[in-house]
């Protein structure tokens, strides 16, 4: 058995560089930092513990970017003494090979005296220059300071000094800042970035998804040690999704850490302060001593930033400060231990001090969190529109969730906010009761007030107009709110006009006045901007791209939607209603491009970002691009039942109707689909019967090409081709493009040609090339010939021919598949044509007579396209005609 370790193997580990961990990143940016640090006297990492601080200069040393030779001495406490402190710099010098290393001797005793002037000379020339790396610098920092501070004052050109430290030496910092002689790397340079989190993720071969790398990467803030013990934890967890979800500073490997090596090392007055103080997420000086009862709040943070805690500033004057999310879960666990009886009335304290300051939303969850529902009913009813307009009406669950029903039905002011919080999320009618008792109470409200309660009730009458569905109320409502843009509370008029007039286009583009949408959602998108309000602008920008999708202009949709999704994810809002409109949008625009996994992972963010709301026309929307997905993917019984499930939500909400004949379309192609021809035609002639449109029509007109019926599809169309009526463009191209295949299948190939030219010169305008390419094969013949016959769209043919053929061998929607031009009889001669069997054997086989057998190979060559029996084979494999 081996005895104890030697002092020499000690003295090994003290002065040799540690081994970084088994999976490690290159972080390029930080590299870079220690590069231009080693050419200045002193580069200083200060930074709490477990941030990464020794993992990175080793890992850096270690790709060979040290400019020279590097003595690295890690320090504890037992080299918190003068004497003992040089010594072990000269030893680690010596140790280091350097050349000029060579002059020097370990001193027995006589410190910084005998060091420092040793150390002039040894390093006087900038040639071969010596790194000398001092980690934990802060075991000692109190002792040897001055020292430090003297080597620095009057630096050797050959050596370059790199401390790592969890709290900030006194070692006169400041004038090396001024002589441009110092290079800083804080806590928060050492935060993993996202991306740097995705290759750590992926370097441990943890195999997690881009949502689930965000997750942790949120979680942990970046912090190096909460990423690694994540890690441990989740090689072994069967749900990495659910670990990270409850992921806390209260995990046993982390408490152990974060205790052992933060917590525990922090003065007694400073530990309590970081109890009171945690039940907060966000910390300044003064709210600090609103919790404590104290005065020095500024400087108490101060210390523990200097001290090594997960704390950090979280604005640029350095005002307002927060703690790592796990050492706050931390915190709050050990606060509920020891001074759980104080809870509520810090939360009292950080509520009255976070209303007094303007901070609506913090303060109202403080007083629910404490009970204070007095507090919490005054903040509510003065509030709830201004925290609508900043997108914080999430503040409010806790309120409604918590407060006495008595205390509601007393106070109408109370009962209109519970009114808005429940139309805000989708419910009117859970709100239509608050709504009545508000109204019923308007002569409870005092005088001052009312001015503020009218708008207030003008808006949510709007909101309730809108989940409804009914526009003439929705006007009604927005100009009454428009006359008293200047009275609501708290709430510029820039953002009441955006208010008003985001709700009205909203109501408006769902139940079809798309020009008087366009006109409000633009005019709400203005102010939001005016006001600088983000919430509204995601609101705006969201439906102005479900607007523009509408109208096939898919360049302006792709702006729209890019802009929303943007906010809501620079927000946190993208578990929001406006949020899911955008991600529809954005997955429809992936879909016209072929991008079917994009498509569905953004209807997987809308479909989160639903479950939320009970918007019923965005759930309606959401049915029928997941539908139309699952058809691309030939998944039609599938696609059918969630379309349905669509429609129940929607109920009888009044849809604009090019989207209802869309839904009620696509549910007829599904049914078509599954096999289910009779009630795929019921569906249609039920809605052809209560109002004709195009959208209809061009369903009907495919439905009749796969049943080889192209003139009853050319019929369906007829009413429609030449009148614009305001229909969406991308039905009035399809329509022409369906034209042009019955057109076909008759042998009119010039009038074929024509309409396909008709429907072009709208696709190509408009970008609609999956409109052409998802009629696959049974358009590929024409679009050849239109190449070769001339068109004015050569390039838009090519790429959509492209696109057909990546699209070959895919599952589609089976009602999109190239319907046989040919006919019964037809599709059975078409059958012997690959054998050796001759006309007569085919017309012996099929009891017909030889002439009628080449009446219909003539037909069948006509309509292939093909010159012969062999290329007829060839075309009807092409367009899956035949196996």
């Amino acid at each position: 058995m081996a005895g104890p370790a030697s002092a020499e193997t000690l003295l090994q580990t003290k002065f040799a560089v540690p081994a970084g961990p088994a999976a490690t990143v290159v972080r390029e940016r930080l590299f870079a930092l220690l590069d231009g640090g080693a050419r200045h006297p002193l580069t200083l990492l200060a930074a709490p513990a477990g941030t990464g601080k020794t993992a990175l200069v080793s890992g850096w040393i270690a790709e060979g970017r040290a400019p020279g030779p590097v003595a690295w001495l890690s320090l504890d406490s037992d080299d918190a003494d003068r004497g003992r402190f040089w010594h072990a710099v000269l030893e680690a010098l010596v140790r280091s090979g350097a050349g000029a290393a060579g002059s020097l001797t370990a001193p027995a005793r006589g410190g910084a005296d005998v060091a420092l002037p040793a150390l002039a000379d040894a390093f006087g020339e900038p040639e071969g220059r010596v790194v000398l790396v001092l980690d934990d610098f802060h075991e000692v920092a109190d002792v040897v300071h001055d020292d430090v501070e003297r080597l620095l004052r009057f630096p050797a050109p050959g050596l370059a000094v790199i401390v790592l430290t969890r709290s900030e030496p006194a070692i006169g910092l400041d004038r090396l800042r001024l002589d441009e002689g110092l290079t800083e790397i804080r806590a928060s340079d050492l935060a993993f970035t996202y991306d740097e989190t995705s290759a750590l993720v992926q370097e441990l071969g943890l195999g997690l998804s881009a949502d689930e790398v965000t997750m942790l990467w949120r979680r942990t803030e970046g912090w190096a040690a909460g990423l690694r013990l994540a890690a441990l934890s989740l090689k072994a967890h069967p749900d990495a999704t659910r670990f990270i979800e409850h992921f806390a500073g209260t995990d046993a490997t982390v408490r152990d850490y974060l205790v052992n090596e933060i917590l525990a090392r922090q003065p007694a007055e400073l530990r309590e302060f970081l109890l009171r103080t945690s039940i907060v997420d966000l910390l300044s000086g003064e709210l600090a001593d609103a919790l404590t009862g104290g005065s020095d709040g500024h400087r108490s943070i101060a210390r523990l930033e200097r001290g090594g805690a997960l704390i950090s500033d979280v604005d640029e004057r350095d005002e307002w400060h927060h703690y790592n999310p796990l050492f706050a879960e931390l915190l709050r666990t050990e606060l509920r231990f020891e001074l759980g009886h104080e809870a509520d009335g810090l939360h009292r304290r950080a509520a009255a001090w976070l209303a007094d300051h303007g901070y609506d939303a913090p303060a109202l969850e403080h007083a629910a969190a404490a009970g204070a529902w007095e507090l919490a009913a005054e903040l509510a009813s003065a509030c709830w529109l201004r925290l609508l307009v900043r997108g914080e009406m999430s503040a409010l669950g806790p309120v409604l969730d918590g407060m006495p029903g008595d205390r509601v039905d007393a106070d109408p002011e109370l009962a209109l906010a519970f009114a808005g919080a429940l139309l805000e999320n989708g419910d009117h009618a859970s709100a239509e009761p608050y709504l009545r008792r508000a109204q019923d109470g308007e002569a409870q409200v005092p005088p001052a007030r009312r001015a503020h309660f009218a708008a207030a009730t003008d808006f949510a009458r709007l909101c309730a107009a809108r989940l409804r569905g009914e526009p003439d109320e929705a006007r009604a409502a927005a100009r009454a709110l428009l006359e008293r843009e200047h009275a609501v509370e708290g709430v510029p008029a820039a953002e009441v006009r955006s208010l008003a007039l985001g709700n009205l286009g909203i109501v408006e583009l769902w139940t079809g006045d798309l020009a008087a949408a366009a006109d409000d959602l633009e005019r709400a998108h203005a102010a939001a901007l005016e006001a600088d309000r983000d919430w509204l602008v995601l609101v705006a920008a969201a439906h102005l791209a479900v607007l523009a999708m509408f109208r096939s202009e898919h360049a302006r949709a792709a702006r729209r939607a890019s802009e929303a999704i943007a906010v809501a994810g620079r927000r946190g809002w993208a578990g929001t209603h406006a949020a899911a409109a955008a991600f529809g949008v954005a997955a429809a625009l992936s879909m016209h491009r072929g991008h079917l996994a994009e498509a569905g992972a953004l209807l997987d963010r809308a479909e989160e970002a639903l479950r939320g709301t009970r918007d019923q026309p965005l759930w309606a929307v959401y049915a029928f691009n997941r539908a139309l997905l699952l058809a691309d993917q030939g998944q039609c019984a599938e696609g059918l039942d969630v379309l349905r499930a669509g429609r129940a939500e929607l109920g009888g909400w009044p849809l604009l109707a090019p989207m209802s004949d869309m839904i009620v379309g696509l549910e007829a192609l599904l049914q078509r689909g599954t096999g289910e021809r009779d009630a795929a035609l019921e569906t249609l002639e039920r809605a052809r019967s209560e109002d004709s449109s195009l959208t209809i029509a061009t369903t009907v007109a495919r439905l009749r090409l796969v049943e080889g019926d192209p003139e009853a599809a050319r019929a369906a169309l007829a009413p429609f081709l030449n009148d614009d009526r305001g229909e969406m463009l991308y039905f009035r191209a399809a329509a022409w493009v369906l034209d042009a295949r019955a057109l076909d299948a008759l042998a009119e190939h010039d009038g074929a040609a024509r309409s396909l030219e008709r429907a072009l010169d709208l696709a190509d305008a408009a970008g609609l090339d999956r409109l052409i390419a998802e009629h696959g094969s049974a358009l590929r013949p024409m679009l050849r010939r239109h190449l070769r016959t001339g068109t004015a769209h050569a390039a838009f043919v090519s790429q959509a021919l492209s696109r057909i053929d990546q699209r070959d061998g895919d599952g589609r929607l089976v009602p999109l598949l190239p319907a046989s031009p040919l006919s019964g009889r037809q599709q059975a001669i078409l059958g012997y044509l690959p054998t050796m069997m001759s006309n007569q054997e085919i017309a012996e086989e099929l009891s017909i007579s030889i002439n009628t057998v080449k009446t219909h190979l003539k037909a069948i060559y006509r309509k292939l396209d093909a010159p012969g029996r062999r290329e007829a084979v060839l075309r009807a494999r092409d367009l899956g005609l035949m196996s």
